[in-house]
């Protein structure tokens, strides 16, 4: 149902790694470690020091104490000598239901943590069904392709779950039903074994997306083994027995705001930009649109995209501030006949957002994300009913749907969604569940009121919305404070945001200070929403002259060399590889093991104009502005050329400017444009 995801800045994840990574060198190291019951094994000595272990543990706990399954765990010692594993340990659990936790390690939780890691153990356990534990693999699921609000996506579920309960024998031969024995109650229940076995008293709990929802249950099952319990995009325990109508509500002020609080988006909008999602809406209905954009991995992909593609394309902005910077001019350009933008957003999309199927089990399950949601969720439809009683369930509440609920969508187009983002009819054909777990104990308040507990949101997440977050927090009880950051998505934690990241460290440095806890940081600036998508140098905004002496071709020649160099940063991050063929030709690229470099090649974001040069990228001097770019380069359009430096930052303040200097037929002139 819900997703962890973040974007890296790998100049900054390496810094931060570095600082954090142990000192020791790896032939010092001791082979094994004794943690209570349990010899671990060194396993890794870069970027962090690890030991590798696992338990046994039974598949229908409480029941059979045969077959059992892997768990897999990772310890990663604190590095300053004096922490030990019965104190100070923080335990990380990822998000989907369907990523394992040890492979968000490097990435998301160590430079999370940073320093604190130098005084801190960090547990890391892949929960049952994921990563390195006994991991569901499903290939009729795993592998599936097309869209997943159908029967046939429906019948590969089936499958799977039919897999779940051939795959494993009770000691008198009877197949065990396993299809309901990858709950989260159940993955809880391996963690808190894991934690008996290696001797680890309270530990600070984290969870991002499901693995808030994991950590909610976990604390209240429990709570004699939390010392402070963060929840990052968390979403409630009790459910939803309707359509869920808020993710689309959230959805239409928050694509208007994040326009108009960035000036150049602001002033070339000429509508409300829900408005102009509503007219593309009705294109996309009316034909599909088809092109060949650079695709996933830099290169020139075919795509086709319809009415349902933008469905996902907007719900896959709760988490990617990429697509809510880019959407409006992409819809604007696309109803004016230039669609490339708009089929190049959808499909880097699949990067970033929806990049589950044909990857590794390992990486990703999509079969423990559908036993999870098909388990713990509630549906709109009974679970318990015969299958065609469900699907008359699901049919009725669909008919019942006011016509505009998700306007300007039909609900069958806004349900048409992809199931991993919010599974609708997945579990039409799941198997009514034969041994039922519930996820919590009792109807709430679930946790003592003792418990200190840190509540994390976007501003701009439609997946887990503050609107619910009131209701969370009085189910759960506890006592805990809501934070909300400024212009954030889905998951502030994991180097999404500095600001997430520091208050992750403050408040488990000190969780009794939950109250006093400084959240000025909460007020991240605005984000760089690209002003307008030009067909043709024409149609490009100027810069704005400073010094010098210009023409209006010059000015939007210079501003068109800046966006594309912008450009090129951004998709750099949003593909795989280190090469990305431009808009309109030409490329930009990374050379290998140098994040901070980018070089361009007569790429080309405006038609007929070409950047070539480099930019260089460095932290800028405060963590919420991003990274600095500083840039040289060269630009050809239209007859015109110039060499320009730049300057801005990736994620300034309102007024963030890019400042130009640049020689243009031999003179010099100076410049601002709105940094991109």
């Amino acid at each position: 149902m819900r997703r962890g995801l973040y974007i890296k800045s790998l100049v900054v994840a390496a810094a931060v790694l570095a600082a954090a990574a142990a000192p020791a060198v790896a032939s010092a190291l001791p082979s094994t470690l004794q943690l209570g019951r349990e010899t671990v094994t060194l396993c890794e000595h870069e970027p962090l020091v690890a030991y590798c272990g696992s338990i046994r543990a039974p598949l229908d706990r409480g029941v059979y104490a045969a077959p059992t399954i892997k768990v897999a765990f990772r310890w990663y010692p604190a590095d300053d000598g004096q922490a030990t594993h019965v104190s100070r340990t923080v335990v990380p659990v990822e998000g989907g239901p369907g990523y394992p936790s040890i492979g968000s390690v490097d990435e998301g939780y160590a430079p999370m943590y940073g320093s604190l890691l130098h005084r801190w153990n960090m547990l890391a356990i892949d929960n049952r069904g994921t990563g390195e534990s006994t991991v569901i693999r499903c290939p009729a699921l795993q592998d599936f392709s097309g869209p997943t609000a159908t029967e046939a996506y429906e019948q590969a579920g089936a499958q799977c779950a039919q897999s779940l309960n051939e795959r494993w024998r009770a000691p008198d031969g009877e197949a065990i039903h396993a299809s309901d024995l990858f709950t989260t109650a159940a993955a809880a229940a391996d963690m808190a074994e894991v934690l008996s076995v290696l001797g680890i008293g309270k530990v600070d709990l984290y969870g991002d997306s499901y693995g808030s929802y994991y950590a909610q249950v976990f604390a209240a099952r429990y709570p004699q083994l939390i010392r402070s319990l963060t929840l990052d995009s968390t979403y409630g325990g009790e459910g939803e027995e309707s359509l869920p109508y808020t993710d689309h509500d959230e959805l239409i002020p928050n694509v208007d705001h994040v326009c108009e609080r960035w000036a150049p988006c602001a002033e070339n909008a000429g509508e409300q930009p829900w408005a102009t999602i509503g007219r593309l809406a009705a294109m996309l209905r009316a034909a599909p649109i088809t092109g060949t954009v650079p695709g996933d991995h830099g290169q020139p992909q075919s795509v086709t995209m319809n009415v349902v593609g933008l469905v996902d394309l907007l719900n896959d902005a709760a988490g990617d501030k990429t697509i809510y910077a880019s959407i409006d001019a992409a819809a604007r350009a696309a109803l004016e006949g230039y669609t490339a933008p708009l089929l190049r957003l959808y499909e880097q999309r699949l990067v970033l957002d929806e990049d589950y199927y044909g990857e590794p089990a390992a990486w990703y399950s999509v079969g423990l994300y559908t036993a999870v949601t098909c388990s713990d969720y509630t549906q709109i439809y009974d679970m318990a009913a015969p299958f065609a009683q469900r699907r008359s369930e699901y049919e009725a509440v669909l008919a019942a749907a006011p016509p505009d609920s998700f306007a300007p969508f039909t609900t069958q187009e806004w349900l048409a969604q992809d199931q991993n983002t919010n599974a609708y009819s997945a579990c039409l054909d799941w198997p009514a569940p034969e041994i039922t777990t519930p996820p919590f104990e009792h109807p709430g308040p679930e946790l003592p009121s003792s418990m200190p507990v840190l509540v994390l949101g976007g501003e701009l997440d439609i997946w887990t919305p503050p609107a619910e977050v009131a209701e969370v927090m009085r189910f759960l009880g506890g006592h805990s404070r809501y934070i909300e950051i400024a212009n954030a998505t889905h998951v502030v934690g994991e180097e999404d945001t500095p600001c997430g990241d520091a208050l992750v460290r403050e408040f488990v440095k000190r969780p009794q200070g939950l109250d006093t806890l400084d959240a000025a940081c909460s007020a991240e600036p605005p984000i760089h929403a690209v002003a307008v998508y030009p067909s043709q140098l024409a149609g490009e905004p100027p810069a704005t002259l400073v010094h010098g002496s210009a023409t209006s071709a010059q000015l939007r020649l210079l501003a068109a060399a800046v966006q594309t160099v912008g450009d090129g940063i951004v998709r750099l991050q949003n593909i795989h590889g280190s090469r990305d063929r431009g808009l309109n030709g030409g490329y930009a690229e990374q050379p290998e093991g140098n994040e901070a470099l980018v070089k361009y090649a007569a790429d080309r974001l405006v038609p007929g104009v070409a950047v070539s040069g480099q930019a260089q990228l460095a932290p800028a001097p405060s963590a919420s502005q991003g990274q600095t770019v500083r840039a040289t380069v060269t630009v050809v359009g239209d007859g015109i050329s110039a060499q320009l430096r730049a300057r801005w930052t990736t994620a300034g303040g309102s007024q963030d400017l890019a400042r130009i200097t640049a020689v243009i037929g031999g003179k010099r002139v100076s410049a601002t444009v709105a940094a991109p």
